[in-house]
């Protein structure tokens, strides 16, 4: 009796413990013992369908340092771009979450680039910079690889558009993917390779499968044994198993023809394991490093720039007058004997315009990739603790009425001036802000464009009458998604031999 009765007081203290929070921790909802305020976050989430629409609902009633506790998790919320600026730019800030799914995708341990911190995330990021710029990032090689690209994926569609309609949801999977693997990896992956496809739909699966803080099974780690289907433990370990698995085939095809000369990232990587020997234990140059940081890479290079691209033109589709005003600057500065190339981009402000709008108004990252608090920081008045994941609402800012007139409006004009030329709005964070910008910024805007410019040059666009109307409502996940859509692509035409490609304003 009396081994119950302390056990019901220790429980009761334990729970009282549990939901006290944190001198001056943000404002937010009330926490309820082992699940914090998950329940209310989880109800709202319903009723928007987004995880962002949910923070944001909070945010209005407890402001734009907002502090919540889901699952174990505390998480913090910062928004607007006055106040998401100045985060960025606090190293403090710079850390990466340690819950279970960020451990579980790298066995165990802190690996690769995109969640790794401190000296190990230096490292990796330096070493993979270095050596992609080696292999052509930034490079004259790596215009010739895009514009290669380019040329092949707008066969492709026409080839499918031959068999009936464009499936354009994941129409760019691969040619942006192969963009960035032809410097990982030496190759580019022919579209039709069933072992692609495969890992493809897994990288599909897994970025609707979590939220950006790793969904439930990190919030609440327990539930993998309680309930690991409905939890989505069983579903996470099946597509983290069939990506390790593609990823390891390809550094095995690299050790067995590996030679003093490296010809891509791989090869480096592998010669640097082999000197170090083993020999130092606290060394970035390890298989697993190697093989998750391919997994980053991966999973960046076929996803971001593909839904990028998808998501464009999904809009495109729906407001077909653009498709004529961009085709029309096309025609006048490119002209139909040829293809766009990047030394068109001064010449063309409109679509530089459009995309960069487009990436304003189409977020796809609406919370970026998670950020961890490395310390205790105080922050414009409110204690963010150690430990605690902070999120930065990236959607709060490209909509900042402060900075943007009429932010709900398409408006590709507001990136030009009186003179109809191309101004950037230096209030854009699309590709983050500080050390932990995107890497492969350069890479996608380059991407973006020639893919972009080739398939409006090519081929007028026009809804299939077999399908639906395009649904502007997105996916939810560790970022958003388009649905299923589908496009008739009818090829333009053309006078002379487009292969041959040279700058209409050289002369």
């Amino acid at each position: 009796m009396l081994c119950s009765l302390l056990f019901t007081l220790l429980l009761i203290c334990f729970c009282v413990y549990n939901c006290i929070k944190p001198k001056n921790y943000p404002p937010g909802p009330w926490w309820i013992p082992f699940v914090g305020c998950f329940p209310q976050f989880k109800w709202l989430h319903s009723k928007h369908g987004y995880t962002y629409l949910a923070l944001q609902d909070l945010a209005r009633t407890y402001g734009p340092i907002l502090g919540l506790k889901l699952g174990n998790q505390k998480v913090v919320v910062i928004s607007t771009y006055d106040l998401v600026k100045k985060a960025l730019q606090q190293d403090e800030f710079n850390g990466r979450p340690d819950g279970f799914f960020f451990r579980v995708r790298s066995f165990g341990k802190k690996r690769g680039v995109l969640f790794t911190e401190g000296s190990e995330w230096s490292q990796v990021r330096k070493f993979t910079m270095r050596h992609l710029r080696t292999f052509g990032i930034g490079q004259s090689i790596m215009k010739q690889q895009l514009a290669m690209e380019a040329r092949i994926l707008v066969d492709h569609l026409q080839q499918m558009n031959e068999r009936g309609v464009v499936s354009m949801h994941t129409a760019f999977d691969v040619a942006a993917l192969n963009s960035l693997w032809v410097m990982i990896a030496g190759h580019r992956f022919d579209y039709g390779d069933p072992k692609l496809q495969e890992a493809l739909k897994l990288v599909h699966d897994a970025f609707k499968l979590l939220d950006t803080m790793g969904g439930v099974i990190s919030q609440m780690p327990f539930l993998r044994f309680v309930i690991p289907e409905q939890s989505g433990y069983n579903d996470l370990m099946r597509i983290l198993q069939g990506l390790w698995s593609f990823l390891d085939d390809e550094i095995k095809m690299h050790e067995k023809k590996l030679s003093g000369e490296p010809r891509d990232l791989i090869d480096v990587f592998l010669l640097e394991i082999r000197k170090n020997n083993n020999e130092n234990e606290d060394t970035i140059f390890e298989r697993k490093n190697l093989l998750i940081l391919c997994l980053d890479l991966f999973l960046a290079g076929s996803k971001t720039t593909s839904d990028t691209l998808s998501s464009i033109f999904l809009y495109l589709s729906l407001n077909p007058e653009w498709v004529k005003t961009l085709q029309a600057e096309l025609d006048r500065v490119v002209g139909r004997s040829r293809a766009p190339t990047e030394d068109d981009l001064p010449f063309l402000p409109m679509t530089e315009a459009f995309l960069t709008e487009a990436q304003r108004y189409l977020i796809l990252a609406p919370l970026g990739v998670p950020h961890r608090a490395a310390k205790d920081i105080s922050f414009n008045g409110y204690r963010v603790p150690k430990d605690a994941i902070v999120l930065f609402d990236l959607h709060s800012v490209q909509n900042d009425r402060t900075y943007w007139d009429q932010p709900n409006e398409f408006r590709p004009q507001r990136f030009l001036d009186e003179h109809g030329q191309f101004c950037r709005n230096n209030k854009s964070l699309a590709f983050g802000l500080g050390r932990r910008r995107c890497m492969g910024e350069q890479l996608a805007r380059s991407s973006v464009f020639l893919m972009f410019t080739h398939i409006v040059h090519y081929f007028d666009i026009e809804l299939s009458d077999e399908y639906d109307k395009p649904d502007l409502n997105a996916y939810d996940g560790f970022s958003l998604a388009p649905k299923p859509y589908y496009l008739k692509l009818t090829r333009r035409p053309s006078h002379g031999d487009d292969r041959h490609v040279t700058h209409a304003n050289s002369t």
